[in-house]
């Protein structure tokens, strides 16, 4: 439950920001390095104080901490705002303000955060910030307040003022999208329904439980946790309204009963919103989030239950979907519980005992049960190479003959497909967290418009404003860069429980000994290094998590690479010392 605690007076957004651009305009005193030494010193006081807002759970409760923050950004536009941090401080206040409204709803919030962008737009018009400013209102109006002839303004304006922009890409898309319905006239009894809700799917085990609510597009949500009963309803509940939205028929409850999550529910809670219920019990924390095409809102909840170190060790996880019959579901999927069979059938069988020719055995190592995730497959093929290779063949290669290795070793090994068919990349993450892995890899070939790059990466979740790391993190995401740059601080939000500093020791080890071994078997493949980038495959991962570009199959010789056995067998061969040389980190650590 957000507590709006604290008494700090708020002044009407718009006023107050108006009279800080007046003032700057009749600010005429030279700024000298000083001057712009304390404006670097107060901008660095407020970013120390707004990672730390977003690092604890606790603070981001109450609002006063987040009016603190903002108002140190705001002292650095008030008094240094010929500095170049000015424009960052109103950027950062509008991100806030934005940030704050997901757990307030307040209106006011909103609107604070608009004009904050406004005034940085309208006062710094030439800043590389002002089209990203203008883009952010547009993305408020359009996801936010639904009003889509006013984000339908915004995006106009920047292809007017800032036609060669960042932004100017994706507001041509969305003016031409609203530009060409905001024209057609409906019947004033026609009800304005933007999306119906296609199916509910649930994922439990001990300690978590996921929720994915199916959308047929893009919607305004909101999430609210009640803990007191109400009319003879269940203690805690947390709910997500959906605006603009429907049921296409009766849904029925989905019965989870794990000790986390009660039943989940679905009706239509007016002609306008459709609601979806948890009725949950004892639970530590919960996040809600949404990802894109297709729309779908996510909802992770986590808890510790009675017997969850039982059921861990080898309960039964399970699956339950709830799914509208007007919806066809696509490519035929693999279950999460018949995935966890296949592993079991397979762990059963004799497999022959490699030695592990390291200074420690994998018996002595923290990491014993490992989630490989083969990237992409079904109807998604992932990146294609001028020949012809797919990408999810080559990672179903790579990642199935990494899972046989493993498994000699004495691994538990869970593959989150292990044919051709396709896993969303919110079930993928499920997988690994239900089944209580220790480290998670997801496996994947690199791609590019330029036939000539090469070279191998390992990445961790992290936010980025490196082009290319983003740009394979949209493809890889199967969004856009635009979406990615406006998710950023929602993400960096939704990434504090990940494990982002084990990952990126892991992501470096494992890059280390793969291009070491790649060199020993005569391979020059350029090493392009670790780096991080925002992955929605690696978003609440539960364990340390990275993702592997094993080469680009855009490029000719390396395609053709990925198709050698020895090649493949060489990036495996470097994954599997990657993962000893981590574990025996850890256990040092743990000693």
């Amino acid at each position: 439950m957000f507590l709006l605690k604290g008494k700090t007076a708020i002044k009407t957004a718009l006023t107050g920001f108006t009279v800080l651009a007046l003032s700057l305009t009749a600010h005429v005193s030279a700024y000298g390095s000083a001057k712009n030494n304390k404006a670097e010193q107060l901008y660095a006081a407020g970013v120390k104080n707004y990672y730390i807002l977003i690092s604890s759970k606790q603070k981001q409760q109450y609002r006063d901490t987040w009016l603190n923050v903002i108002n140190e950004f705001e002292q650095v536009y008030k008094k240094y705002p010929k500095s170049s941090y000015a424009p960052k401080a109103l950027y950062n206040i509008g991100n806030l303000y934005n940030n704050l409204y997901t757990r307030s709803f307040l209106d006011k919030d909103l609107d604070a955060g608009i004009s904050a962008f406004r005034t940085l737009q309208q006062v710094y018009k030439k800043n590389t910030l002002a089209d990203d400013a203008l883009f952010k209102i547009a993305e408020i109006y359009r996801t936010k307040k639904g009003d889509t002839e006013t984000a339908l303004r915004f995006y106009r304006m920047i292809l007017e003022k800032y036609p060669g922009s960042n932004s100017a890409p994706m507001a041509r898309i969305w003016v031409k999208k609203l530009g060409g319905s905001i024209t057609v006239k409906q019947p004033a009894h026609a009800k304005k329904i933007a999306a119906v809700v296609n199916g509910i799917k649930v994922w439990s085990a001990a300690d978590y439980t996921r929720v994915v609510i199916n959308v047929s597009n893009e919607v305004v949500y909101s999430g609210h946790l009640l803990e007191q009963k109400e009319d003879d309803m269940p203690g805690k509940r947390i709910y997500v309204d959906l605006k603009g939205t429907t049921l296409t028929c009766d849904t029925p409850p989905i019965s989870v009963k794990d000790g986390l999550v009660e039943e989940v529910r679905a009706g239509q809670f007016n002609s306008n919103t459709a609601r979806v219920v948890l009725d949950v019990g004892d639970i530590s924390d919960y996040s809600i989030f949404n990802l894109e095409d297709p729309f779908r809102i996510i909802i992770d909840v986590k808890g510790k239950k009675v017997g969850a170190e039982k059921e861990a060790q080898g309960g039964k996880l399970s699956e339950t979907t709830a799914e509208q019959p007007t919806q066809a579901t696509g490519d035929a999927r693999l279950s999460i519980a018949r995935i966890i069979k296949d592993y079991e059938t397979i762990n059963k069988q004799a497999q022959p005992i490699i030695p592990v020719m390291t200074p420690q055995s994998n018996a002595s190592l923290s990491i014993k049960k490992i989630v490989i995730d083969p990237g992409h497959g079904g109807h998604d093929p992932g990146a294609i190479g001028p020949n012809g290779v797919e990408e999810k063949n080559i990672t179903l290669k790579i990642g199935t003959m990494l899972a046989k290795r493993l498994r000699a070793m004495g691994f538990h090994v869970i593959m989150t497909r292990n044919k051709d068919v396709f896993i969303p990349l919110e079930e993928r993450t499920a997988i690994a967290n239900m089944s209580n892995a220790d480290i998670f890899i997801s496996i994947h070939a690199n791609a590019s418009l330029s036939h000539r790059t090469k070279g191998i990466t390992t990445y961790y979740l992290s936010t980025t404003h490196d082009r290319s790391s983003m740009l394979v993190a949209a493809r890889e995401n199967a969004t856009s860069t635009k979406k990615l740059s406006d998710l950023q601080l929602i993400l960096e939000d939704l990434m504090k429980t990940a494990k982002i500093n084990e990952s990126a020791i892991f992501a470096n080890d494992i890059q280390q000994d793969m291009v070491e071994s790649l060199r020993k078997d005569g391979y020059t493949t350029p090493n392009l290094g670790v780096r991080s980038a925002p992955f929605f495959v690696l978003m609440h991962a539960n364990m340390p998590s990275i993702l592997i570009e094993t080469s680009f199959v855009t490029n000719p010789t390396e395609e053709h690479q990925l198709e050698e056995k020895r090649y493949e067998e060489s990036i495996v061969d470097g994954v599997v010392k990657g993962i000893l040389r981590y574990g025996t980190k850890i256990k040092m650590a743990e000693q």
